[in-house]
């Protein structure tokens, strides 16, 4: 929970972890970033694999100063705000202006489950949940944020195991009339091995219907590891 205690003291809230590395999925994979993931998420996909960052009070309490000076100690100005899911915390308003401030290109990984404040964010990555998540409809499907970051020109990742999410995309972007030039797929998995066989399909099914591939390059490289 994000406080700011009276008489002066500072505005604190919780994060999961800060690190320095690349990008490993979505449109701009491949690219050095600082990595500020923060606490709490109530969307619940059964394969995420950062469970660790679903509960609001575990991580570690910070200072919204000191976490921005945590983050401008690495050699890199671009900065993914991720979580959890990032846009539930009370902290991320706060974070992208004082982030803003220090210079930073700022992308937001988020689950589109809540419309984006009005904050100024350079690329918005919309990982919006389909059926095998797990998640009942009316949680992951909001169609107010979609059309809302829609019009922010996001990008949208969808994660898929077989041709029925597949399927499940394409009414998706059709109903919202979504660009499939905005649109990635990402093999399901959380092993390299998993990643590996399933990617082949996963590109076939982008060169078929115009979308793009996204890759999990922190899987390949590092296997299931945090702060990578």
């Amino acid at each position: 929970m994000l406080q700011r205690a009276d008489r002066g003291k500072p505005l604190t809230g919780r994060i999961a972890e800060v690190f320095f590395s690349i990008q490993g999925e979505g449109a701009t994979a491949g690219t050095p970033a600082v990595f500020v993931r923060l606490q709490g998420c109530s969307v619940g996909c059964v394969w995420c694999d950062t469970k660790y960052s679903w509960d609001p009070g575990g991580g570690r309490e910070v200072a919204l100063e000191d976490l921005v000076e945590e983050a401008a100690a690495f050699p890199c100005r671009r900065c993914v705000i991720t979580g959890g899911e990032p846009l539930e915390s009370p902290l991320f308003s706060p974070l992208v202006h004082a982030l803003r401030a220090r210079g930073f290109t700022l992308e937001v990984e988020t689950s589109g489950t809540l419309p984006p404040p009005a904050v100024p964010v350079d690329q918005w990555n919309v990982s919006a949940k389909l059926a095998g998540s797990g998640v009942p409809e009316a949680k992951r499907i909001n169609p107010e944020a979609i059309r809302r970051f829609l019009r922010l020109g996001a990008w949208w990742k969808f994660v898929v195991v077989d041709a029925a999410d597949v399927a499940e995309v394409l009414r998706l972007a059709e109903r919202f009339a979504i660009p499939r030039e905005k649109i990635l797929l990402m093999p399901e998995g959380v092993r390299r091995e998993e990643t590996l066989e399933r990617s082949p399909w996963v590109a076939e099914e982008c060169q078929r219907y115009g979308f793009r591939f996204s890759p999990r390059l922190h899987i390949l490289l590092w296997g299931a590891r945090r702060g990578v």
